[in-house]
């Protein structure tokens, strides 16, 4: 499948972005990185995996090589780490791609504890808008590009666990996984 996207996507521009994937407990998940970021990092079964290749082939006129760099052999030893519990917060250098209120939700999303869970609400609060803007952080959440690293799995709804891009049942593991290490 991948082989496929590369071939329609890669414009054999200057630009080498590395594709690399890794095995977790929750499935497949497919990263891309250059030299510098991380761009994104998001399960195989993504319905906006091919659009993220697209708009990163668009903006970067890039060449895609199915190969891990740097980044992305650091972001596959955190990724195990994390996945064993042993670590929290995760280091790879990111390059984020949204509007400025995406950016802000994202940013403020890296401020949420391990182990914790806050609300759609109450983040839009912590930056300083009104509780009704719930829905536009939720939507901010299911735009995240870096699954996992960005924690989006960590708010929730005042009634419920809320949604999550990638499932609920992944959504659920997470905070149980995050739950048992904190």
């Amino acid at each position: 499948m991948l082989s496929k996207i590369l071939e329609k996507y890669s414009k054999h521009g200057t630009n080498t972005v590395y594709l690399s994937y890794f095995d977790s407990p929750l499935g497949k998940l497919i990263a891309a990185a250059d030299k510098s970021f991380l761009y994104f990092v998001l399960f195989e079964d993504s319905k906006d995996l091919e659009k993220k290749l697209q708009t990163l082939n668009e903006e970067m006129k890039c060449t895609f090589v199915e190969d891990k760099n740097d980044i992305l052999m650091k972001l596959d030893t955190e990724l195990t780490e994390y996945f064993k519990g042993n670590i929290k917060e995760f280091t790879i250098p990111l390059k984020t791609n949204g509007t400025d209120f995406q950016k802000d939700v994202w940013k403020k999303l890296l401020e949420v504890p391990y182990g914790s869970t806050n609300t759609y609400g109450d983040l839009a609060k912590l930056l300083g808008r009104p509780a009704s803007h719930a829905r536009a952080v939720g939507s901010a959440c299911g735009a995240n590009s870096h699954i996992l690293l960005i924690p989006c799995h960590r708010l929730v709804s005042t009634a419920s666990k809320g949604g999550f891009s990638c499932g609920i049942d992944r959504k659920e593991w997470l905070l149980k996984h995050e739950k048992k290490f904190a």
